[in-house]
């Protein structure tokens, strides 16, 4: 039967690197895979990125969004297909936005039951984000007095947020103690499934920053009745030098978890969405600048990410990959006329107005 791998993390966390480093090991150890992109969105920005960096190594296809039915519908004929074509193995990026438990049971369903088994699930976290949040929300609690504890967090970040503080975005956006109760379950589901928790961004971390985000973890698994304690050994951390061969065996292997939890729809009742931005002209200026700008503007929403292509003059294009933590602009040979900003309540006009200008609908090119 074809394994499906599922690779899983909050946005931004860095899915997209991993898949890609994942596969390209798996094409060295001459398995035939194919990658299934399921992006919290419309357009798949994420899977231009793959195809530009695989070419014709693997087979790749998209889940564009819909309805939740539709949307299953579309996912369970990419899986069949793939089935069919007795594929090694399947790699499956959801959104950082997702219902893990949907498409698990989606697998048990005929005829998937009969073609398709689970393989690995992987939980990407950027370890490094995690530790400059917690770092901040520690400074704003010993500025007001309430102590230094990550479980007083939520209170001591949205003061920190208002104070506009950041250590490379610009400030005031998702802390770890301001992470929403919604954020927070849906990082907490997508663990308590992983056979492995990948850290990424973690090569400067020390050893106490890393005990202090896999505390952090639990105590987000400990909210939801998740009785799932994160050690040593479901942990592995990439550092400076990549991941080892005895990595990727530990990787290749993982397989995954099934600890229970209590159970919210959250992907229905909260606040999750993302907007889109069409055919999208920059002001004149340092472009990183703008992005950490919109970043630090409460009124926009609190933002996750903000990704896409902006048409350059010459007939190439700027690609924008952005988080809180970090922003990446360079320039890219392939791209579509769409920036996508995701996270929680957001202000679409308000995030528009950074633009010079912009369209609701896309244009095809003439």
């Amino acid at each position: 039967m074809t394994k499906v791998d599922l690779v899983t993390g909050f946005l931004g966390a860095g899915k997209t690197t991993y898949i890609l480093d994942y596969a390209r090991e798996l094409i060295r150890r001459g398995e035939r895979i194919g990658i299934i992109e399921n992006d919290y969105g419309a357009i798949n920005v994420d899977l231009m990125l793959l195809h530009r960096e695989l070419s014709e190594q693997c087979r790749m296809e998209m889940v564009i969004g819909g309805d939740p039915d539709c949307h299953r519908r579309r996912l369970k004929t990419k899986l069949i297909a793939m089935g069919i074509d007795r594929y090694d193995r399947v790699i499956v990026e959801p959104s950082g936005v997702f219902d893990v438990d949907e498409f698990l049971d989606l697998l048990y369903e005929e005829p998937l039951d009969r073609m398709l088994s689970l393989g690995n699930v992987v939980t990407v976290v950027d370890a490094d984000a995690i530790q400059r949040q917690l770092r901040t929300a520690d400074s704003g609690a010993d500025a007001s007095g309430r102590g230094t504890g990550a479980a007083d967090g939520a209170d001591v970040a949205d003061s920190g947020a208002e104070a506009g503080s950041s250590a490379e975005a610009g400030g005031g956006t998702e802390t770890a103690g301001s992470l929403s109760p919604d954020a927070r379950y849906i990082l907490a589901e997508e663990l308590t499934k992983a056979g492995c928790v990948v850290y990424s961004k973690a090569e400067q971390l020390t050893e106490e920053d890393v005990h202090h985000v896999t505390e952090y973890l639990n105590e987000c698994l400990s909210e939801i009745g998740c009785r799932r304690v994160l050690s040593e050994s479901d942990i592995l951390r990439k550092t400076e030098g990549g991941l080892s061969e005895a990595d990727w065996d530990r990787l290749v292997k993982a397989g995954s978890r099934d600890y229970s939890y209590v159970k919210r729809q959250v992907l229905e009742e909260g606040d999750f969405r993302s907007v889109f931005f069409f055919h999208v002209k920059l002001p004149e200026g340092d472009i990183a600048e703008l992005l950490r700008r919109i970043f630090s503007d409460g009124d926009c929403g609190k933002l996750s990410r903000i990704k896409g292509f902006v048409p350059d003059e010459d007939g190439e294009w700027t690609e924008i990959n952005a988080t809180p933590e970090k922003v990446e602009v360079r320039r890219s040979p392939v791209g579509q006329p769409v920036v996508i900003a995701i996270g929680e309540g957001l202000d679409q006009e308000r995030i528009g107005s950074y633009w010079e200008d912009y369209e609701n609908e896309y244009r095809p090119e003439e």
